[in-house]
């Protein structure tokens, strides 16, 4: 009888630290969780950041183009909004750049902003309204322009950016930031170019991926965080109740084994 005791009392230490083991091995240590890290022998804390990316307009994008003119009526007949309405929704009143690239505006006809900035684009649009108009001027801007960030984030989904470019870390704070279990060591960035869909990897603990092209985003990027491997046995938060009664148990059995 007390053989079977000490067998059973046995069973379960060894049961219980083989769980204790396996949830030691689950967790994630700080330096996984830590963004950009400074390394050993690392004095470098200033970067010449690379010139922001200009993006262009391409075909099948949205833009958002309104005319400012001291001439109510003629703000009026090229303006689609309402000038009482508080709340407008830009979607809806925006020029779609056709397959050839050029917007269609009123009164105006065709006009190519294929490949231009949206400074260019405006310069363009200027121009072509000279002719009919005067005392004018012509704010455009991009419409509908997003990024996709999906994996070990806190929110994954579609983010809309209203600057012309954002960081990487800016993208992933719209997103809650990564999860304890987010690979921040691998990062995965889609980008299309030229019908051709791409696929980069950066590593978020290094401070010099403010020198990478991959620092700011383009429109339609899309930012996969992959996980750790402790997410496959991972537990979601540390199971304090789970882990003191494992503990009380163990104990018990160890004082009652004593005095049998």
């Amino acid at each position: 009888m007390k053989y079977k005791l000490h067998k059973r009392g046995n069973l379960l230490i060894i049961s219980s630290l083989l769980f204790l083991l396996l949830y030691l091995s689950s967790c994630v240590t700080q330096n996984k969780v830590k963004y950009v890290q400074t390394k050993v022998n690392d004095t470098l804390n200033t970067f010449i950041l690379k010139q922001r990316p200009l993006n262009k307009i391409q075909p099948f994008d949205n833009l958002y183009i309104k005319i400012i003119s001291p001439d109510i009526v003629t703000s009026a007949m090229f303006n689609s909004e309402s000038m009482n309405v508080q709340t407008v929704n830009y979607n809806m009143i925006s020029y779609s750049v056709n397959e050839e690239g050029k917007i269609i505006f009123p009164f105006v006809g065709e006009i190519s902003v294929k490949d231009l900035t949206i400074t260019q684009a405006k310069d363009s649009i200027q121009l072509a309204l000279n002719r009919y108009i005067s005392n004018s001027d012509v704010v455009v801007k991009f419409v509908g322009k997003d990024i996709t960030i999906i994996g070990e984030v806190m929110r994954q989904g579609q983010y809309v950016i209203y600057s012309d470019n954002v960081n990487i870390f800016r993208a992933l704070a719209m997103s809650g930031g990564l999860t304890d279990f987010g690979n921040r060591k691998n990062v995965t960035i889609i980008r299309e170019f030229n019908g051709e869909a791409k696929f980069y990897y950066i590593d978020l603990t290094d401070k010099k991926i403010m020198l990478s092209n991959f620092y700011y985003l383009k429109p339609d990027d899309i930012i996969i965080v992959q996980p750790l491997k402790q997410k496959t046995f991972g537990f979601a938060s540390v199971p304090y109740t789970l882990l003191l009664t494992s503990i009380t148990t163990i104990l018990a059995f160890m004082t009652f084994l004593r005095t049998m």
